[in-house]
């Protein structure tokens, strides 16, 4: 045990420095004596715990070892948010309403025309014809008296006599349609939206208006910077929740997130990749720290993407895409019935398992499971220039995208299932370091066009989670809505008899692919023989492929 240390920094370091190294050096000479080999650890072990602050710096210094405390620090981090808006007393709060996205030059006074005819009464005398309208000429059918125009007539009395019946008159021109502003429908909701925004303080009192105007429009942008949404100044269906959100409302969000970051705390990998779906991202933590976060698109609510646990085995660069069965039965086939094509660029189709000329086909007559198409690796392909292969049977992968500008929106739930990720290349950099590929063989295998599956030296864990609410690398606590309705209440880790490396934990409804239009009588031809599938641990081999591609169903 240490003596006394004075409050004099300076001095007091001096003294433990002293004190620890006759410690030290009575330890080694004690060591040095002939000992058995337990004396010897008793001895090195009586050193280390002689200096018990230079031993453990690490643990001192607060940081994250391990997965179990990096989701210990978000739920700390949301539960604390939580219960300060549970604190806040309740007070009236305007909400935007449902509607249309609003955006600047919405509501205000607009000009119509005025509904209905206008009588010639009402029109103010000296009110000309519109320009370029010419006098109509009527010819009257020999029936009764019509009247007849007078050289001396006013807009208000233009016709005045009789005619007799088969007379040629000229009718003077309708006077111009008046125009009136009225309130614009959307009116209401940008008023409601500026008090809204003033009682969040980011607009003044005295600038309240019912019209989206620049000073609006700016309010809307700090609003959503605040909220870490994109900053397009319009306020969608995204924007909209969030303005309408009370704080009773969001901290419950919280809460529910807490309580499923609880039971999956109890068994998350020290590395792990998350896939938050309410939140439309993909988090790596790698040796129990956050290394990055970024935007993905999720499946839509048509073709939700099931709460997976799973592992990436492998990493295939310049990947082909098979089109999946729902895929194709829905989407594709349509088009090839109706175009002759399959609206894929580059893509190679397959009838029982020979490739064809999509415009040759009658493909009224053909079932969809003797269709295969197959799209060529490059950047129109739908998978992008990388594919992360998991195990699961449900043909859920994460992936990079031809298309990066849904990334720009707030709502991403649009995909077939699959996960599309923002920055792929950046992910295949980091999980192909352990196996020896850096940057610079990523480049030479991108730029060869050629298709390359690598495999993993150890699985990277996968567990897609729905959590309602998530913490920034600055501490901020953010809100998602849920982007499905039929969701289980908990992600949490699978029980002890469950495999924890894959399998779904409790997956959302699946869409079954719709009824196709029925064939003629005449008996199809039989399917081919379904390639090997991704699915399982094998990485995709050369003896996989047909044609040169990858048998490979993906959801997309």
């Amino acid at each position: 045990m240490r003596p006394h240390v004075w409050t004099e920094p300076f001095v007091s370091r001096l003294f433990i420095a002293a004190w620890d190294a006759s410690i030290m050096l009575t330890t080694i000479r004690t060591c040095a004596r002939p000992a058995l080999g337990a004396r010897v650890a008793a001895c090195l072990l009586a050193g280390l715990l002689a200096l018990p602050v230079q031993a453990a710096p690490s643990t001192a210094s607060g940081t994250s070892s391990t997965g179990r405390d990096v989701v210990g620090t978000w739920i700390a981090r949301i539960d604390q948010r939580a219960a300060e808006l549970e604190a806040m007393p309740r007070v009236q709060q305007t909400r935007v309403g449902y509607g249309s996205v609003l955006k600047k030059g919405d509501g205000g006074m607009v000009d119509v025309v005025a509904p209905g005819p206008v009588r010639p009464s009402d029109v103010p005398e000296g009110t000309a014809p519109a320009a370029g309208t010419a006098p109509t000429v009527v010819v009257t059918p020999p029936a009764e008296p019509i009247p007849q125009a007078d050289p001396s007539a006013t807009p208000g009395n233009a016709l005045s006599g009789t005619a007799t019946p088969g007379t040629v008159v000229e009718v003077l021109p309708p006077p111009p349609a008046l125009t009136i502003q009225v309130r614009a429908r959307t009116a209401d909701r940008v008023g409601r939206l500026s008090t809204r925004l003033i009682e969040l303080g980011f607009l003044n009192q005295e600038q309240w208006t019912e019209t989206f105007d620049d000073t609006l429009e700016v309010a809307v942008r700090a609003f959503q910077l605040s909220e870490g949404l994109m900053q397009d100044g319009k306020v969608g269906e995204v924007t909209r929740q969030a303005l309408d959100r009370t704080p009773k409302e969001a901290a419950k969000l919280m809460r529910g997130a807490t309580a499923s970051m609880r039971a999956f705390q109890t068994s998350v990998p020290d590395t792990v990749i998350l896939v938050n779906l309410p939140s439309q991202t993909v988090s790596f933590i790698e040796r129990g720290k956050l290394n990055f976060t970024m935007r993905a698109v999720v499946g839509r609510p048509s073709r939700q993407t099931p709460l997976l646990q799973d592992r990436v085995t492998s990493v295939t660069i310049n990947p082909t895409w098979t089109v999946p069965p729902t895929v194709l039965v829905e989407d594709k086939l349509p088009v090839l019935r109706k175009k002759g094509n399959t609206g894929i660029k580059d893509a190679v189709v397959y009838l029982d398992g020979v490739e064809v000329v999509p415009e040759s086909i009658n493909w009224w007559q053909v079932t969809p499971e003797r269709i295969r198409i197959v799209q060529k690796p490059g950047d129109d392909n739908a998978l992008g220039r990388f594919r992360f292969n998991l195990t699961n049977g449900d043909g859920i992968f994460l992936h990079g995208t031809n298309d990066p500008r849904l990334f720009e929106r707030d709502l991403r739930a649009a995909s077939s299932g699959c996960v599309r990720l923002a920055d792929a290349r950046m992910v295949a950099e980091t999980l192909l370091r352990p196996a020896k590929l850096d940057s610079a063989a990523i480049e030479r295998q991108l730029d060869s066009g050629k298709t390359k599956t690598v495999s993993l030296p150890n699985a990277v864990p996968v567990r897609f989670v729905y959590w309602t609410s998530t913490v920034e690398t600055d501490g901020t606590v953010r809100v998602h809505p849920g982007i499905y309705d039929d969701v289980p209440t908990s992600s949490a880790a699978p029980s002890a008899g469950q495999s924890p490396t894959a399998g779904t934990v409790s997956a959302p409804r699946r869409v079954e692919p719709k009824p196709v239009r029925p064939t003629p009588a005449a008996a199809p031809q039989p399917a081919p023989a379904p390639a090997q599938s991704s699915s399982t641990t094998t990485p995709a081999r050369a003896a996989d492929t047909r044609n040169g591609a990858e048998a490979v169903r993906t959801a997309m």
